[in-house]
């Protein structure tokens, strides 16, 4: 974390003129361009219109950089006038978790301040200890439940009282920091005064930090963030706003306008829907959200909408989002807010397989020749001779429109539920129908069955494809099994999922040429918003960002509630030059290949030093890997994998053989695996280019591998392929104080530049609860309470237990109740449907209404 390195007046002034310069080369490739001051910078030029560089192009050759700037209004060919467009307003770099900070449709002019700074203010309050079920100041609320006949909840547990800097408006940060030790005093007081819930078997357990300078279980003592529900509804948004209505949400590029023909070959032609209708004139193939979102919704405790140029102004709720997908399809009776389809298909006929390759036919002059053949989903298990992506250095404008698969990892047996076949539907429309094919939809299955032969006998391959995967998304379901990655890289030795979780999506792209980038995701992930916007807003952050400093910025997580994103930016680039001064950090430059003489890296060499460098390097460039969570270097950490490293040191692998009881060999270590570059991300959720996963391919083949968690991003590393993590908006169940958050999540035990990289580390095995109440978190319930609530279900929570444990569903929606939050007695519920923005929300479990009353319909994730 940093935290005073830079009240120094005289390093501000060292710093202040390098940082300027920093923020309006970074800031000029993103969304914020347009509103910087027109600085006179010699060494920056957008160069040469006519040329766009890919993933696959030697960085260096360029003159310039790609326009990566995002329109984001969709006139669809045909459409009828004023139909079907809606436009992204241009996004805002302070904090836009709440509908006051997020996007406007007129953007205010960016401002650089040095000297605000992205930082801490120091309250001598800002934290005490009191007992929750007796709070020091109750509001009492204008009704109690006497007069409202509501039913009546009690609080529970011990909280923290906090300084709510959830909701306040931080666009230049604060100016006061925090020193180390002072932060460390703030944390022993805490742990000294918290009286934690009793919850018996909790893990990990309460009284073994008594008397540490650390808790993880610290933050289940901070106030339950309830302002999610409080001021949350359909009714209560046109209460306040009587003329807001959903509206058509067609987060698309201008296609087809002189503009966009001027960047793609060919036009985009529309496409048909599962309704039978082009998608340009079937308003009930699409989803609509509310151009507002509750007032008071929390603001995101790490990243932020507005750093990735996401939308932050729309929200959804469970019928607009889901209905043109099957929601509500056999229900009766006027819904509030929701335009009940006409057309209700039989989905279960509906072939999505066709579908999207009758859009990719008529969309076929939009890309490259090798690019436009149907889809084969039973490819050889033998991999072309020469798979190497071949694609030219500089492709001259209109270029080829790059083409993505996206790949939904299941298995056979997965139940799937509604829901699961709704957010398939809704997936595929919005990312390859709506889109003219850039994308396409497939479900990558395992087939666990050991007993059976899928790759040579079609008759049982046919056999499991019907048994496991509902009759319309068949057609467009791949199986693999473990013999497939014996076949292809026998030289591992281990071909466990857990371990090795890509080696079937790097088979997928090998046999698969088409795709330029593939998505990994998995069935228990939901975005509550457009996938199509979503996935755009990632990459186009991480093609604009470049790569010096990168490395670095990758391992550290954005606190929006500290200050603005802009801040941060040169916040960090600050510490990273402090950090190089003080010999703390060597940042990466180029290839970092564990031998020289055994690897070959397939990424381009620096076209100049990384002191010459001006920021250029690599912007334009499209992202060989995107990640949803920070990477970080995993050697000084105890992060408890960090040396599952397989045939780095020929022949020196974990024994995970699986005839042992417990097959995880978790003492393994090796002296000289020191010396192997690499790097961890935690996110199962990311984006590839051909070139990322032909390297790892190419080491796999070689006999080389790591575990899961750390394989993509040091293959990335060790061949200097482009590697970003971007900060989208992950929000909590508790009210996070900002500085405890940047001190857990960007612990770097007081070196600079080393966040998540010491033995303090929020990723070893007891601190990482401290993601437990997360929206993006794999140990967290907090995806599956929210997501059910919207859905209109019951949510019952992991012990300990917030005020609101159980409610949810028609008695909440429709009638509500009176609850003692612990700091006074509020009306919660009663203002109809939820309505979310977009939240890409993961793990979400059990997303089937209970069967009986009072069933908990969920426990701990994975269960």
């Amino acid at each position: 974390m940093l935290l005073s390195g830079f009240a120094s007046p005289r390093r501000l002034v060292l710093l202040a003129a390098v940082s300027f310069v920093v923020a309006v080369v970074f800031l000029r490739t993103t969304s914020y361009g347009e509103y910087l001051p027109k600085y006179d910078l010699p060494s920056f030029s957008h160069g040469d219109k006519g040329e766009e560089k890919s993933s696959l192009e030697e960085d260096q050759l360029a003159s310039g950089t790609a326009d990566t700037s995002f329109d984001g209004v969709l006139n669809m060919p045909g459409a009828k006038s004023g139909a079907h467009t809606a436009t992204i307003p241009s996004a805002s770099t302070t904090p836009s978790g709440t509908g006051s900070t997020g996007f406007t449709t007129t953007a205010p002019k960016f401002e650089i301040k040095t000297g605000d700074g992205y930082g801490f203010r120091v309250y001598d309050d800002v934290t005490t200890a009191t007992d929750g079920s007796s709070p020091t100041a109750v509001e009492q609320p204008s009704s109690t439940a006497e007069e409202t006949g509501l039913p009546t909840l009690e609080p529970n547990g011990s909280v923290i009282e906090t300084v709510d800097t959830s909701h306040h408006d931080h666009s230049h940060g604060f100016a006061q920091y925090m020193t180390y030790d002072k932060i460390q005093t703030n944390i022993r007081s805490l742990i000294k005064s918290w009286l934690p819930q009793p919850v018996e078997d909790h893990e990990p357990a309460y009284e073994t930090y008594r008397d540490k300078d650390y808790d993880p279980n610290l933050w289940e003592g901070f106030q339950w963030d309830n302002d999610y529900y409080l001021k949350n509804g359909i009714s209560k948004l046109t209460e306040e706003q009587p003329h807001v209505q959903p509206f058509p949400y067609l987060p698309y590029p201008a296609y087809n306008t002189p503009e966009w023909k001027a960047e793609w070959r060919g036009a985009h032609v529309p496409c048909e829907g599962a309704r039978g209708r082009l998608l340009n004139d079937s308003l009930e193939d699409i989803a609509m959200p509310w151009s507002l979102i509750p007032h008071g919704f929390p603001l995101a405790t790490l990243g932020d909408a507005g750093a990735i140029s996401a939308d932050a102004s729309h929200c959804f709720d469970r019928y607009n989002r889901f209905g043109p997908y099957g929601y509500g399809q056999g229900e009766r009776g006027e819904v509030q807010g929701w335009q009940r389809p006409v057309v209700k298909p039989d989905w279960s006929s509906v072939r999505w397989d066709q579908l999207q390759a009758q859009c990719l036919e008529s969309n076929k002059k939009r890309y490259a020749p090798d690019a436009r053949q149907p889809t084969i989903l039973r490819p050889d298990v033998a991999v072309p001779v020469d798979a190497k992506p071949k694609r030219p250095l500089k492709t001259k404008k209109p270029a080829y429109h790059p083409r993505t698969a996206v790949l939904v990892r299941t298995w056979q047996g997965y139940g799937y539920t509604e829901n699961d076949l709704q957010t398939l539907r809704a997936m595929i429309t919005e990312l390859s129908l709506l889109s003219g094919g850039e994308y396409q939809v497939f479900l990558l299955v395992a087939v666990g069955d050991r007993g059976v032969d899928i790759s040579s006998n079609p008759q049982v391959y046919d056999d499991i494809l019907h048994e496991s995967i509902p009759r319309e998304f068949q057609g467009i379901a791949v199986l693999w099994d473990d013999m497939l990655l014996q076949t292809l890289y026998p030289k591992v030795g281990d071909w466990s999922v857990k371990w090795h979780q890509y080696m079937p999506v790097q088979w997928f792209s090998e046999t698969h040429p088409e795709f330029d980038f593939i998505w990994n995701l998995e069935p228990d992930m939901r975005y509550t918003g457009n996938h199509y916007h979503f996935f755009e807003s990632l990459s186009t952050f991480a093609k604009a960002v470049p790569r010096k400093y990168l490395w670095e910025r990758n391992q550290r997580y954005y606190i929006p509630s500290a200050g603005s994103y802009s801040d941060f930016v040169l916040d960090t680039v600050e510490a990273v030059e402090t950090g190089m001064r003080d010999g703390m950090a060597t940042p990466v430059w180029g290839p970092q290949p564990y031998s020289p003489t055994e690897q070959t890296p397939l990424g381009p060499t620096p076209p100049t030093s990384e002191k010459d460098d001006s920021f250029e390097w690599g912007m334009g460039v499209e992202a060989d890997l995107i990640t949803l969570s920070p990477i970080v270097d995993p050697k000084q950490t105890e992060w408890e994998n960090k040396d599952m490293i397989w045939n780095y040191i020929p022949g020196i692998h974990p024994n995970l053989s699986d005839t042992d009881e417990d097959p995880e060999d978790k003492s393994f270590h090796y002296p000289e695996y020191a010396n192997v570059p690499r790097r961890a991300t935690l996110s199962p959720l990311l984006r590839f280019s051909r070139r990322q996963l032909h390297a790892m391919h190419t080491e796999n083949t070689a006999g080389r591998a790591l575990a899961s968690e750390m394989f993509p991003a040091s293959i990335a590393l060790q061949h200097g392929l482009k590697a970003v993590y971007a900060p989208h908006p992950v929000w909590a169940d508790r009210k996070w104080l900002a500085w405890y958050a940047d001190a857990i999540f960007n612990s770097n035990e007081n070196k600079t530049a080393q966040w998540g990289q010491q033995s303090d580390s929020v990723y070893n095995m007891d601190r990482s609860h401290n993601f437990g109440g997360l929206s993006y978190s794999s140990t967290s319930g907090f995806p599956t309470v929210l997501y059910r609530r919207w859905l209109g279900f019951a949510a019952y929570e992991e012990a300990p237990v917030s005020p609101i444990d159980g409610l949810g569903g028609k008695g909440y929606e429709d009638g509500g109740f009176i609850v003692d939050l612990g700091n006074g007695v509020e009306s919660i519920g009663g203002k109809g449907r939820m309505c979310l923005p977009g939240m890409l929300l993961h793990p979400v479990l059990k997303v089937r209404e209970a069967d009986e009353p009072g069933e908990r319909p969920f426990m701990e994730p994975g269960g």
